[in-house]
């Protein structure tokens, strides 16, 4: 039924010409590596704009493509010459195939280049001889169908959907940032979020590689390339941090996680920290101990810090991170955690455990075997 799948981009249009040809180049790239992995037989093109995918597999181009960031829309389409006659033939032809007789409709056109007829003269016709064929009614405001027809100088693409993408910038296009990805909700969505514009991600993770490989690989998928992971055993540490910070210890243990990611940013060139930290959401996340957990000299990126937990949960779902979160309440979470953590105590903690020794003990231990 369709021979094309056209792609549309979104903010990358705003950008210089430089700036948007490197990320159109980019994009493009992206989009050939996830297609090439799935043995895709295809041939990319560009015009102003857009993107097109010459393929017979149009249905499996569109499942992949639309997973893509940068992508803000796909759509199945036939590719037809742009002359009037053409066109109206390809609207009618897959109106039959796709409208349903107690459907509305409604035919829309858009037209780049000269041509010796306007875009609402094709709109008409192929209305017109829509109703003739099939005895539909017209809807302009509110319809069931459309069949939409992009004109691009001498070239036309029919078809009757548009197919949301993730849209933002492609990815790679903005350096690396360092993420710590948790079991949680949280951490897969801020990733994913920093993810979407274009920033390159590699995780960090205090547990066991196998409890995060499903939501990794889910990430993967739009990121449409491999993401580094460096697991770190957390018992041995969270035991030590347990041990002496009582009542601090989820503000010690955070301000150890964020200066361990400063550590590996810098050893792989990375710009920053990602953190799915929320206000309020738990003792450690009060304005109070996030400003103690702010313990490192490079940026940290906290893309939920506003958000509700039921607008995380939404977007989680969305993206298809919330299927493998895992629930369940940190074994070394002190009955009584403080929301207001104090300078002093924090320090006087840090010292008796050698805060600095344990550091760097895990990233030689850990961090560089892991390289």
């Amino acid at each position: 039924m369709y021979d094309t799948v056209i792609v549309r981009y979104g903010e990358i249009f705003l950008k210089s010409d430089y700036v948007r040809k490197r990320f159109e180049d980019l994009l493009a790239r992206n989009m050939e590596d996830k297609m090439r992995r799935e043995r895709i037989s295809y041939k990319l093109y560009r015009k102003r704009h857009r993107l097109y995918v010459k393929t017979n597999e149009t249905g499996v181009v569109c499942d992949i493509l639309k997973n893509t960031f940068g992508v803000v829309s796909v759509s199945p389409a036939r590719e037809v010459g742009s002359s009037k006659d053409a066109v109206i033939e390809a609207c009618l032809k897959l109106a039959k195939e796709t409208i349903k007789p107690v459907e509305s409709f409604a035919v829309r056109v858009q037209r780049t280049g000269k041509h010796e007829y306007k875009s609402r003269d094709v709109e008409a016709e192929a209305g017109g001889r829509i109703i003739d064929a099939l005895n539909v009614r017209v809807d302009l405001e509110n319809p069931e169908k459309t069949i939409y027809a992009e004109i691009r100088d001498d070239a036309a693409y029919v078809f009757d959907r548009k197919i949301d993408g993730p849209g933002g910038l492609p990815y790679g296009s903005q350096g690396t940032l360092v993420s710590l990805l948790s079991t949680g909700i949280d951490s897969p969505v801020s990733s994913w979020m920093m993810m979407r514009r274009g920033c390159k991600m590699l995780f960090l993770h205090f547990g066991d590689r196998e409890e995060i490989k499903d939501v990794v690989e889910k990430l993967a998928s739009y990121a449409g390339a491999e993401l580094p992971v460096y697991c770190i055993p957390k018992d041995e540490i969270l035991e030590k941090i347990s041990a002496h910070a009582g009542r601090y210890t989820c503000v010690v243990c955070k301000r150890f996680m964020h200066r361990l990611a400063e550590k590996l940013a810098q050893q792989e060139n990375a710009y920053g920290i990602v953190s799915g930290e929320n206000m309020g959401q738990v003792a450690s996340q009060t304005l109070a101990n996030l400003k103690q957990i702010n313990c490192v000299s490079m940026p940290v990126y906290r893309p939920l810090i506003a958000l509700d937990k039921d607008d995380i949960i939404k977007i989680a779902r969305e993206i298809g991170t919330l299927e493998y979160a895992k629930g369940g309440r940190c074994a070394y979470v002190p009955d009584k955690p403080s929301t207001e953590a104090r300078d002093d105590a924090i320090k006087t903690a840090e010292a008796e455990l050698g805060i600095e020794q344990m550091l760097e003990d895990v990233k030689d231990r850990y961090i560089l075997k892991q390289r």
